[in-house]
């Protein structure tokens, strides 16, 4: 069975539990949310701090606390202290057990701080952007009419502008890519992909607010416009950032959790750089144009 189909059948199966759970909202979300985190930080920790057992049950409790925290609590102060803690915890270790190469030790040290900083946010702003839809401020960007689909709006929004971005990127990589984007971090990314992503992340949306109103109705088309352009560029930044850890430990997918996409970490890449943007527009820019 080719890579290809294996993918398809894989998202067939996995895509219509995850949109439930975009749907229901609420703990089945948040549950799915840390379930992802926790493969995340285990992968991440299996590459990272390969031979460190210790290192990797450290970093897996600070960074599951970090999110955890920042998607059930709505006390910032909180937030912030879960992170700090983390820093504490990981530099408590390799301060108290350096080894004889300092520099092997600080960049370990640096690699795991980045991880949770790189996982947590994205995941958060996932919880975040569903629990917006339900906050009782939302009339301020959606009509009456509109309030009904607002609770998965948001999210989707984000979600199918970063697998439109990635899907047709693919897709135009595949059988027009000729010219290298990042020949030394991922050989088979090209500007061809990285157009074709571009085009077709606003046209999902477009076409999703025409095939299903009842989710998307509440995207104007400045929305679908201003959220998909930089979506062209965050996307394949995220999965460029994911290639570039794996090039530099040597490892070929983070995982091998989900068939033909590799680990959690190869699947949702560009979901952490894609879904903090997304809320920051409906929170911050939205109100603004309107």
């Amino acid at each position: 069975m080719s890579n290809l189909v294996l993918r398809l059948l894989s998202a067939a199966v996995l895509l219509p539990l995850v949109i439930a759970t975009f749907h229901f909202g609420d703990w089945w979300l948040r549950g799915l949310a840390l379930l992802a985190a926790a493969a995340c930080f285990f992968e991440y920790g299996a590459v990272t701090a390969r031979g460190d057992p210790l290192a990797r049950v450290l970093l897996f409790l600070s960074g599951m606390t970090v999110t955890a925290l920042g998607i059930i609590v709505d006390d910032p102060v909180l937030a912030i202290l879960s992170v700090q803690v983390a820093f504490v915890v990981l530099s408590g270790l390799f301060v108290l057990r350096p080894g004889t190469d300092l520099a092997l030790a600080f960049r370990t040290l640096a690699s795991l701080v980045f991880g949770i900083i790189w996982i947590a946010p994205g995941l958060i702003c996932i919880c975040r952007l569903r629990d917006l839809g339900d906050a009782d401020n939302v009339h301020a960007l959606v009509t009456a009419a509109q309030l009904p689909a607002a609770g998965s709006c948001f999210i989707m929004a984000a979600m199918t502008t970063t697998w439109a971005n990635d899907t047709c990127a693919y897709f135009a990589g595949r059988f027009l890519g000729k010219h290298k984007m990042a020949g030394l971090i991922s050989p088979k990314k090209t500007w061809e992909g990285f157009v074709g992503g571009a085009i077709g992340a606003p046209l999902f949306l477009l076409a999703g607010r025409a095939i299903a109103p009842a989710v998307f109705a509440p995207l104007t088309t400045v929305d679908i416009i201003v959220l998909s352009m930089p979506v062209a560029l965050l996307g394949p930044v995220g999965d460029l950032a994911e290639s570039l850890w794996k090039r530099a430990y040597d490892v070929k997918d983070s995982g091998n959790l989900i068939p033909g996409h590799g680990g959690m970490l190869d699947r949702i890449d560009a979901v952490f750089f894609v879904t903090p943007w997304v809320l920051g527009y409906f929170v911050a820019l939205k109100p603004l144009l309107h």
